[in-house]
């Protein structure tokens, strides 16, 4: 019994010599490890590498964090470059599973993504799935710009090899969300512009934001090409029965429609008029108003006009569209009809100015057609001077323009001599026998 414990402990004794002994030997060649990287002596760091990553893998995570230097320094110089990348693989995915806590997942899986894209390693659709892991469990430490447009353009190729199950619609939404990414990374890298004092922080965002606009712009293209009228409208006839009531869907199928310049189509109209009566708004129907005015649909057109124009609470806007109504009767020579918008515009915004403008000009344009006379026919100038001075007097931004419409419709007005002729010492109405309708003043000059 005294022989057996005897040889326990002899054995025992023996195993944490050996074992310490191994620890003391990692640890030593840990440091010698990390000088020679830090110091670029590859060469000697090699079989340093080699042994830690046998022996001592759960060491300390320093083994991967220089390993990682090491075999990039390798890859640059290699000249069978697969079988190196396959080794930065191998040393990426170990220290994701062995220091998790300090290997970011939207980091290290694109920088594997792309090891595989740049040496030919693996399926288009297993690349994809590190990246797509990498954005859906770690969103905010994915941020490499390069690896994002991978990760967009990945899809892209499963989309156009057509044995993924990868229609149109996931390619838009793929593009969308990438795009939405690099928008916010964008977003952050010109807060370090515009408050970092550090130049080579400021000098990396500028070049890192260049990086984004032409990734975005290939994306842009890319989307241009597949998504035309010809692709969507099949795509989102075939889904619409079944999306009907989903107001975002819609939303979105017309905005696509909208912004490819699919209007004149009867889905897109069916999809508009779809979402307004689901959800009425001043914006629905202002849309509606725009597409029946356009297709020469006059009767529906002023029916959705009518419903805007009832539903808008904001008088800027309000204002704007009844002076582009007023704009588009004037044009048409309906003069009547268009001083019926001006001044539907002005009760919406008193402070319209160029409403004002918009009358004293349309008023002018009638100078011949007013009046029995010359003189009366002249008067119609006093008129739009009239409304000139209202511009003036309520908006300061229209005072400028005003004032020099105000002089110019004065001078082509009956002076001082026609009027003392005529018998008038100012203050008399003058009749306007025409579409303007009313009195003018005659001005005390």
């Amino acid at each position: 019994m005294k022989t057996m414990t005897t040889l326990l402990v002899t054995t025992l004794c023996v195993f944490v010599s050996v074992t310490s002994k191994a620890q003391n030997n990692c640890k030593e060649i840990l440091s010698l490890f990390d000088e020679n990287v830090k110091t670029k002596r590859f060469e000697q760091a090699k079989p340093q590498l080699a042994f830690l990553r046998e022996n001592c893998a759960t060491l300390h995570y320093g083994i991967y964090a220089r390993g990682e230097t090491l075999l990039k320094h390798e890859l640059k110089k290699a000249s069978d470059k697969k079988t190196v990348a396959l080794k930065l693989i191998t040393l990426y995915e170990d220290r994701l599973k062995l220091y998790p806590e300090k290997t970011k997942k939207g980091t290290f899986l694109p920088r594997i993504g792309a090891l595989m894209i740049n040496h030919e390693i693996g399926t288009t659709e297993a690349q994809y799935k590190l990246f797509h892991e990498a954005f859906t469990t770690d969103k905010t430490n994915f941020k490499h710009v390069r690896h994002l447009y991978h990760y967009f353009e990945l899809y892209y190729k499963m989309y156009k090899s057509e044995n993924y199950g990868v229609s149109l619609e996931n390619l838009i939404e793929k593009y969308e969300v990438v795009s939405k990414k690099f928008a916010t990374e964008k977003t952050r890298l010109i807060n370090i512009q515009n408050t970092s004092k550090e130049q080579k922080k400021i000098d990396r965002a500028t070049k890192t934001i260049s990086g984004i606009d032409q990734f975005t712009k290939n994306m842009n293209i890319i989307i241009e090409k597949e998504a035309t009228c010809e692709t969507l409208i099949p795509m989102y006839e075939k889904e619409f029965q079944t999306h009907k009531s989903d107001l975002q869907w819609m939303r979105k199928a017309a905005g696509k429609l909208d912004a490819k310049a699919c209007k004149n189509d009867a889905l897109f109209i069916e999809l508009v008029e779809t979402i307004d009566a689901l959800e009425p708004s001043a914006n629905s129907k202002l849309y509606l108003h725009k597409i029946h005015a356009r297709k020469g649909n006059s009767a529906k057109a002023k029916t959705y006009l009518d419903a805007y124009l009832a539903l808008e609470t904001d008088r800027i806007k309000k204002a704007k569209i009844l002076n582009k109504e007023g704009d588009k009767a004037a044009k048409k020579g309906q003069k009547a009809k268009a001083r019926t918008y001006y001044l539907a515009a002005v009760k919406a915004n008193p402070n319209s100015g160029r409403s004002y403008l918009k009358l004293a000009k349309l008023y002018a344009t009638s100078a011949n057609a007013c009046g029995t006379d010359e003189f009366t026919k002249k008067a119609v100038y006093w008129k739009a001077a009239e409304m000139a001075r209202k511009a003036a007097s309520v908006d300061a931004s229209a005072k400028k323009e005003a004032t020099e419409w105000i002089a110019r419709y004065m001078s082509l007005a009956p002076d001082k001599p026609a009027v003392f002729n005529k018998g008038f010492n100012g203050g008399e109405k003058i009749d306007m026998n025409c579409w303007i309708g009313g009195t003018v003043t005659v001005p005390k000059l």
